[in-house]
């Protein structure tokens, strides 16, 4: 590793330091792939949650039943987060005892655990971030053949800003367009996320949870 660029260190996320002889180090490097898929798919749920039962022609059936817009996407809402939630919840469980089973002669246990916790907490938060941005955009169209590319986009875009961000400091301001910067998992490793981040992914999974309840009141439905 000493031996690759630094820039390309920084779009990796690990260190020349970083001895991946180490199991929470190893993980850290592994799971930043696995949470970008992640992301895509809280994307990509929340880009489908609304606009599925247009596709599907199922809205006419809600459309006729005693339930406002809003009431509908609240539990569409809710029953994704739930989904995903059980899904990261059972992703933690796996990870925590595969890291406890491999971890090197010596590694303190209750550390181990602490550390997962603060990667698997603050990609939670992350995560919930996306799939709010891809609710928003489910209440603007009408198809959802429209949500995969959108959701990528969403995901890989914001990921190249906060890449850009590390490798010029002309653009370091770019990490703040970027959800998944805020939750590096080699940086969660030692530190919860920072403050500002957390800030800025609450109160931006509020703007796009309202946004979404404004824009599908005011929708043409597609029936």
């Amino acid at each position: 590793m000493n031996a690759l660029p630094k820039e390309m260190m920084s779009v990796l996320h690990i260190s020349s330091m970083a001895d991946l002889t180490k199991i929470d180090a190893y993980f850290a490097y592994v799971f930043q792939y696995i949470f970008i898929a992640a992301c895509v798919y809280a994307a990509m749920i929340g880009a489908q949650a609304l606009v599925k039962e247009e596709t599907d022609g199922t809205i006419e059936f809600l459309y006729a039943q005693p339930i406002t817009r809003s009431e509908l996407v609240a539990w569409k809402m809710v029953g994704n987060v739930i989904s995903f939630v059980a899904f990261w919840v059972i992703t933690f469980v796996i990870s925590t005892i595969l890291v406890i089973f491999l971890k090197q002669d010596g590694a303190n246990t209750g550390d181990l655990v602490q550390s997962l916790v603060r990667i698997f907490s603050g990609e939670l938060l992350v995560a919930l971030l996306f799939m709010s941005a891809g609710f928003c955009f489910s209440a603007i169209v009408h198809s959802a053949k429209q949500a995969t590319p959108v959701a990528l986009a969403l995901v890989f875009i914001t990921y190249i800003l906060g890449i850009l961000s590390g490798l010029n400091d002309t653009v370091e301001f770019f990490k703040y367009f970027s959800p998944i910067n805020f939750a590096i998992p080699s940086d969660l490793l030692h530190t919860s996320m920072g403050g500002v981040n957390v800030w800025i992914s609450l109160i931006a999974i509020a703007a796009f949870a309202m946004l979404t309840f404004v824009l599908y009141r005011k929708k043409d439905l597609k029936v």
